[in-house]
């Protein structure tokens, strides 16, 4: 009976011992642990690409977003820039050909007024004819200077008193002044068009 006893003690610790040495000791098991480890790295290895993927096309789509920010800001201003700038040179046009039409009608009254009055020969008037010619001719001098006067209020050129010999002097200014707005007018589209291009070409280097 002891012998029995003994003998299944010795069976069962036997029994015991086996698993606990094959779960240390199975080679594919372990083969198993490393093949599992060798994928998680590889996952992480593919997560890190991935996510440096993620963060370069973020960065790509801020730049674009900027990029076309300044493009809408920048088309827009321009757009409004050339919208004002047609309308001052739309109006300075008419108002160049309105000024035209009147500098024309007023010149081509000057010269039949200045005829008449070239035309009066007071050398030939004679003591019967004197008061008749004389009247004649002041009534015309009296139509030029009326002439004068509706012309002046009309064109700023004709300022009375830079008619006068007293107004010459400041002339040269006041003619100096006129071609710089006229200068600066017409020069206004070079000027829009040379900034259209400059940011344009500010946007192309970026």
């Amino acid at each position: 009976m002891k012998e029995a006893d003994n003998s299944f003690a010795t069976v069962v610790s036997a029994s015991d011992q086996t698993p606990a040495y094959a779960a240390v000791e199975n080679p594919k098991q372990k083969e198993e642990l490393e093949r599992e480890l060798q994928q998680k790295r590889e996952q992480l290895l593919l997560l890190r690409r991935q996510q440096e993927e993620l963060e370069k096309q973020k960065t790509d789509l801020e730049d674009l977003r900027r990029k076309h920010e300044e493009y809408a800001r920048g088309r827009q201003e321009m757009i409004e820039q050339l919208t004002r700038g047609l309308v001052l040179l739309e109006r300075e046009q008419l108002e160049a050909q309105r000024r035209g039409e009147l500098c024309a009608s007023t010149r081509q009254s000057f010269c039949e007024a200045l005829d008449q009055l070239q035309r009066i020969r007071d050398e030939e008037w004679t003591s019967t004819t004197v008061r008749t010619e004389l009247s004649r001719a002041l009534g015309i001098i009296e139509n030029t200077r009326a002439e004068l006067q509706r012309a002046s209020a009309r064109l700023e050129c004709l300022n009375p008193k830079l008619l006068s010999p007293e107004g010459k002097k400041d002339d040269g200014a006041a003619e100096f002044g006129r071609h710089m707005r006229l200068g600066f007018a017409a020069s206004l589209p070079l000027i829009v068009a040379g900034t259209i291009w400059l940011i344009v070409f500010l946007l192309m280097k970026r």
